[in-house]
């Protein structure tokens, strides 16, 4: 699997400067040695990296590994396709899909996308509401609210307001409440005794 795993992401960067010219050490270095910036670029956003990936891996470490009690599987499931949509998000920070990948390259609007990505949380919270309800839901109640604030800065900048302190600032503010929320979840989770 390690071979395997290894190879096709090496094989995606060959293909990249086989075929769309790309230099290999644009797709193998850190950005901040590409772009020559200061180490410090990007500060908040790669920080809110870490916590989506620490996230994920919680909710699908927890979901595979925890008790198979059967009042706990629907949580279970919760926290499952809660880490899908954590990786999904992840994805989009790291590459800038809705900002940059689907308009630019597919056409899609950035508005579409937001719309799409608002759609898989509409989803996740109507599938999950019972389950929901019996968690720690304020934790949840804050990452949505300041996803959304962040969503309404990017989209409609205030005036004489720095842009990408309010839009990042409510970004980092819901990555993390969304990683405690999820934290609580899975300690639930570990403290659920073991039954066959």
């Amino acid at each position: 699997m390690i071979i395997v795993i290894s190879s096709v992401l090496i094989s995606i960067v060959v293909f990249q400067q086989k075929f769309n010219d790309i230099p290999i050490s644009h797709m193998t270095r850190d950005i901040t040695a590409i772009a020559e910036v200061p180490f410090y670029t990007g500060f908040l956003s790669q920080l809110g990296i870490f916590f989506w990936v620490a996230t994920a891996t919680l909710c699908f470490f927890s979901s595979k590994f925890s008790s198979n009690n059967i009042a706990q599987t629907k949580l279970k499931k919760f926290l499952f396709y809660a880490g899908l949509l954590t990786v999904l998000l992840c994805i989009d920070d790291i590459f800038l899909l809705h900002e940059t990948v689907f308009p630019k390259y597919f056409g899609v609007p950035q508005k579409l996308v937001i719309l799409i990505y608002g759609f898989l949380f509409i989803s996740l919270l109507v599938k999950f509401y019972t389950v929901i309800l019996k968690t720690n839901f304020i934790l949840l109640g804050m990452a949505l609210f300041f996803f959304g604030l962040s969503v309404f800065f990017d989209l409609f900048p205030i005036p004489g307001v720095n842009p990408y302190l309010l839009d990042d600032g409510a970004k980092i503010i819901g990555i993390i409440s969304w990683f405690f929320y999820f934290y609580s979840n899975a300690v639930s989770l570990a403290k659920t005794p073991k039954k066959a």
